[in-house]
């Protein structure tokens, strides 16, 4: 798959969510806040932040925190994906995450950062890639994701990004990441609606939104 290709699927996925912002801010009246769950301000280049009063941007990664940003409508926070008892229930008008639930650690945590999610969020937008697509999207490698953990951590050794790494550091950077069927997302948000990003017909990338 082509930067190009990828590139074209970030705009029209943005465009979708744009849509949503549009619709909610129309509903409301007013212009939103929104909680950016493992956000960063370059994002939003690609949506847009008209009809948006405020954005939190919530990374664990202190580095994260420190990025420019073009607007000034950002708030950068520190915090946990999983816990978001700082904020209110329905304390934002949406909650927005990309490419973040497959990272925050196993099934369990998965599920209490699918629950905080749904709590602080009227509406809600969570993008995540899908494990049934072939490419595995991080290491950029086919099939990887299918194997059991001892394989996936050898297999890294053909990577020219992670092959030199020690078994140590390749076994933490397979444990990070834990793609989610289609089927796994909607128990995560059983009352959410399953958009289902497609390349060549396969799943690519799945959005629950609600």
């Amino acid at each position: 798959m082509t930067f190009q290709t990828v590139n074209r699927f970030r705009q029209a996925r943005g465009q979708v969510l744009r849509h949503q912002i549009d619709r909610l801010r129309q509903r409301t009246g007013r212009d939103l806040r929104v909680l950016d769950v493992g956000g960063r301000p370059d994002y939003w280049e690609n949506i847009g932040v008209g009809g948006i009063e405020q954005i939190v941007l919530l990374n664990v990664d202190a580095a994260e925190v420190e990025r420019d940003a073009r607007f000034d409508i950002f708030d950068n926070r520190i915090g946990d994906a999983r816990d978001l008892a700082c904020f209110d229930d329905n304390s934002f008008d949406l909650v927005h995450s990309n490419s973040v639930i497959e990272h925050v650690g196993l099934w369990d945590d998965m599920c209490r950062m699918a629950e905080e999610c749904r709590r602080v969020g009227v509406e809600g937008w969570i993008q995540t890639p899908a494990w049934e697509f072939p490419v595995e999207p991080h290491y950029r490698m086919p099939f990887i994701h299918w194997f059991a953990q001892p394989a996936r951590r050898a297999a890294l050794r053909l990577s020219p990004s992670y092959g030199a790494l020690a078994v140590c550091d390749r076994r933490r950077h397979v444990d990070r990441i834990n793609l989610l069927s289609g089927d796994e997302l909607k128990a995560l948000f059983p009352n959410s609606r399953i958009w289902v990003e497609r390349f060549m017909l396969l799943p690519k990338s799945y959005v629950a939104r609600w």
